[in-house]
């Protein structure tokens, strides 16, 4: 098996998917795989998501309960 370290980008996300897959499907060992190519994604990427994407700026005013207009 290669190893992740010497994967491309490309490469290396397809696989980590890949094992990801496999691993929901029952592989016991693929779990451990999938992991290890995960760990190098962030690495690389610098575990850049959208799940840490900040919140819009500002907050709505809040209206008080008794305007139904």
């Amino acid at each position: 098996m290669t190893e992740p370290s010497a994967l491309s980008d490309s490469q290396l996300m397809a696989r980590a998917h890949l094992w990801r897959r496999k691993s929901m499907m029952g592989s016991r060992d693929a779990g451990s795989i999938a992991r290890a190519h995960e760990i190098e994604m962030r690495r690389r990427l610098g575990g850049a998501t959208t799940m840490g994407a900040p919140l819009a700026q500002g907050r709505a005013q809040r209206r008080k309960w008794w305007r139904l207009w």
